[in-house]
């Protein structure tokens, strides 16, 4: 029987990334989106020209009810139980002690906490209906920030450290139907917005002199998805920057 994938914002950067990944370690995937219908659409042919199949799947992670139907609708598309989730989207807005507020630190935590929450739960819950001997797995795209926190994106990186938590109390809360593992990415990508010429400063300053690559944080989610004797990992792929004090040692205010 195949594997099936759902990869929520599957249909750009590094979501659609790991979903071209998963697809050429032999799952088959459904794309999570919001509003990049049309992009989700052109990862889905992709994924389709390796040769595994792809649905795309439409939910506003914000609002818990369309979450809460999101792993039951990918399932319904696909025919099957769904196996594997990789929570990849989140919402990633600028605040600090200063400027947070309450209606911003609560859309953080809607989306990049409970979102992948309910879903890691409705997950468990289709694979336990199907029977004993049924498994599947999780990533949660964690952040390098939370092993060396800076002020910047308060609301976004204490959404992050409870998601790192959920992690750890739903690895051992949901074995062994379910694995539940995580990836933390260095500067991999560009913010939305960033310059380019400081995205590249701050990509190479670290213990390896060198920028870390979003194919290889793509290629450390699979592995976690396949490798079924891992549970309640992180694994840093952002050649040491989290060994790093920001301030101190890359210039960061």
């Amino acid at each position: 029987m195949s594997r099936w994938l759902l990869v929520t914002g599957g249909a750009k950067r590094l979501g659609r990334l790991i979903a071209l990944t998963a697809a050429g370690a032999g799952w088959d995937v459904a794309l999570h989106c919001h509003a990049s219908a049309e992009a989700a659409d052109a990862t889905a042919d992709e994924v389709r020209a390796l040769g595994r199949r792809a649905v795309v799947v439409r939910a506003d992670l914000a609002d818990p009810a369309q979450v809460e139907a999101l792993l039951p609708q990918a399932a319904s598309a696909a025919g099957q139980a769904i196996q594997g989730l990789v929570n990849s989207a989140s919402l990633f807005e600028w605040d600090d002690a200063a400027s947070l507020t309450a209606p911003g630190f609560l859309a953080h935590q809607t989306v990049n906490t409970l979102a992948p929450v309910l879903l890691i739960r409705a997950l468990h819950q289709g694979l336990a209906a199907e029977g004993a001997g049924r498994r599947g797995a999780v990533v949660n795209i964690l952040d390098f920030k939370l092993a060396n926190p800076n002020p910047d994106h308060l609301s976004y990186t204490l959404s992050k450290y409870a998601l790192a938590g959920a992690s750890r109390v739903l690895a051992r809360a949901l074995a062994p139907t379910v694995r539940v593992n995580a990836v933390s990415p260095g500067y991999v990508l560009p913010a939305p917005g960033q310059d380019e010429a400081e995205f590249q400063r701050l990509s190479r300053r670290n213990p390896l002199d060198r920028a870390p690559d979003a194919q290889q944080v793509a290629d450390a989610v699979v592995f976690l998805l396949n490798h079924d004797t891992i549970t309640d990992q992180d694994i840093a792929v952002d050649c040491g920057l989290h060994l790093l004090s920001l301030a101190r040692d890359i210039g960061i205010a």
